[in-house]
């Protein structure tokens, strides 16, 4: 039975496990330990860097997204869309993760005055996993995120 003893809020529990979802994508996640009260430190670099992470159920939802991401309807921060396609927001998040690494097509793009890594992942002419995130952000990011590990 899952129960909510400390009474977090809904937007606390996602943080706690995208948290959980960066550890196990750094490697670490047996070796180190993990405190649930950083939860609001994760908000606080997601907000500072505009990240933005987002899940979609269908093939279809993808294509609209990434159409309407294209015509500059998205808010124009750190990005990151994929598809859920193991019906299980984590076992989706690492699939894709893993994709991106092995598969994924990478541009560097100068938009606006700003460069981007913009990539995209698909398989069998389906739209799995894409996003955008500014270049200067990419390092720092990843160095904030690891920084929050206790």
């Amino acid at each position: 039975m899952n129960t909510n003893h400390q009474k977090f809020q809904r937007k606390e529990l996602a943080d706690f496990y995208e948290k959980l979802i960066l550890l196990w994508e750094n490697g670490d996640l047996m070796s180190k330990k993990f405190d649930v009260r950083i939860g609001k430190d994760y908000r606080r670099v997601k907000e500072k860097y505009d990240l933005t992470i987002k899940s979609l159920d269908t093939n279809d939802d993808m294509d609209e997204e990434s159409l309407s991401y294209k015509q500059g309807e998205s808010e124009g921060g750190n990005y990151i869309c994929f598809y859920n396609s193991k019906k299980n927001l984590l076992k989706s998040y690492f699939y894709h993760m893993r994709n991106i690494a092995a598969h994924a097509d990478f541009t560097l793009v100068k938009e606006s005055g700003c460069n981007w890594y913009v990539f995209h992942h698909t398989f069998k002419k389906q739209l799995k996993c894409f996003g955008a995130i500014k270049s200067k952000d990419f390092w720092e990011l990843r160095e904030q995120l690891l920084g929050l590990k206790r």
